[in-house]
């Protein structure tokens, strides 16, 4: 007998619950015996749910049960968490997870952990959601040289820059929006400040560029600047704004961000919208391959978290110690590449001589006005020489500089 907990009975545990309920019948007979939810450690009360007679208020009950064999872990937030995930594999029980936080911050530790007890930690829904993007990078593209990955992470921002984009609406209005429709949460600090995204990225960089990438080091800017004049001057030069997750490997270095970014239509994901998420992968053989789909919501990410759950089934040991627990990535601090910007400003000079100026001096695309706020593209520049030219633009024009944006071609 093949029994499994579910830590956390939210969202996504409960859609972990309604799958494993549904499909109890045909795992068992793929597998050849019985797999089974025994039990659910929650502290809410679930009398009249589906969920009630799987219920546990004490983890202990699941400690003492040998033949609980694997621990479906949704619980949020980092310490708690990590805590049981610790003591789930520390017990020789397999652990599969959704918690981005827990893989981002600890995911090295618990693998090697999970590798010295002759278990599996799994972690697909982490980084995708619902989209299966993990595997792929380990099994189907291992293969190839992956040299860069671009993704649309978090379906909140997606959300309100789609809403932004094609109504017109202010930020403040669009996230009021995504709040009202469960899209935000009533704290949306995570999703619009991009640290969501940065978690995401890592966690992917990390596996497809062999060495680990910590959060922390990715150079995050969220979506809170962007107005609808931005998206406006976006769409007259034919770009879509998304907030992008982004690394790319070259010399041994890797660059990774997470920023609002101007994307052209030849972009795969310049056309996923609203609460869509997608992951880009550029690979030496593959070329560019999409993976879109549901990034978030009940039952996509449990559908994530069960195909995790069969590969244990099928797998229930691990070969090797993936590559990104034995050594770091080299960030690269220093990215000198260059790249077109839209810029964002105020002025009271004459329109005629700015565009006269910039396109004759820089090079740059005047974008005219919308609302008394004026647009540039620039031509590709460095940060360094995209800062001389905005000085030149403050000090001789008087501009007042509200937004930069970059552009990916």
């Amino acid at each position: 007998m093949f029994k499994i907990a579910i830590m956390g009975c939210g969202v996504v545990g409960s859609g972990v619950a309604d799958i494993l309920i549904d499909q109890e019948a045909a795992l068992s007979k793929r597998f050849n015996e019985k797999v089974c939810l025994d039990k659910i450690l929650d502290v809410r009360d679930m009398e009249g749910t589906p969920y009630a007679k799987y219920l546990t208020k004490d983890a202990d009950v699941i400690w003492n049960d040998s033949d609980i064999k694997l621990v479906v872990m949704t619980i949020g937030g980092l310490d708690f968490a990590y805590n049981l995930t610790k003591k789930a594999l520390e017990s020789g029980r397999h652990v599969v997870t959704s918690n981005k936080e827990v893989v981002a911050a600890y995911g090295v530790e618990l693998t090697k952990i999970a590798f010295e007890n002759k278990v599996r930690f799994l972690y697909e829904a982490s980084a995708g959601g619902g989209i299966p993007v993990i595997r792929p990078l380990n099994i189907c593209l291992s293969g190839n040289d992956i040299y860069e990955i671009q993704g649309i992470l978090n379906g909140t921002t997606n959300y309100i820059l789609t809403k932004m984009s094609q109504e017109g609406v202010s930020f403040a209005d669009a996230l009021k929006e995504a709040q009202q429709k469960g899209y935000a949460e009533a704290d949306p600090t995570a999703d619009v400040d991009g640290h969501d995204a940065a978690r995401k990225i890592a966690i992917l960089s990390s596996i497809a560029y062999k060495g680990f990438v910590d959060y922390k080091d990715v150079k995050c800017t969220g979506i809170r600047k962007i107005t609808s004049e931005d998206h406006k001057f976006a769409e007259k030069a034919g770009y879509a704004i998304k907030l992008i997750g982004r690394s790319r490997l070259a010399d041994g270095k890797v660059s990774i961000s997470v920023e609002p970014l101007l994307l052209p239509g030849t972009n795969l994901l310049s056309a996923v919208n609203s609460v869509f998420n997608a992951v880009l992968v550029k690979g030496s053989y593959i070329g560019d391959t999409l993976f879109y789909g549901a990034g978030a919501g009940k039952l996509p990410t449990a559908s994530a978290v069960i195909g995790d759950v069969i590969e244990i089934l099928g797998n229930p040991t691990e070969a090797t110690l993936p590559d990104f627990t034995e050594k770091n990535a080299v960030i690269n601090k220093a990215d000198a590449s260059k790249s077109k910007k839209l810029v964002r400003f105020t002025t009271r000079a004459n329109a005629f001589d700015i565009e006269k100026f910039v396109s004759e001096e820089y090079g740059a695309t005047f974008l005219g006005s919308v609302n008394d706020k004026y647009g540039i593209i620039t031509a590709p520049v460095s940060d360094d020489e995209y800062a001389a030219f905005e000085n030149v633009l403050t000090t001789t024009f008087h501009a007042v500089v509200e937004n930069v944006v970059n552009i990916v071609e």
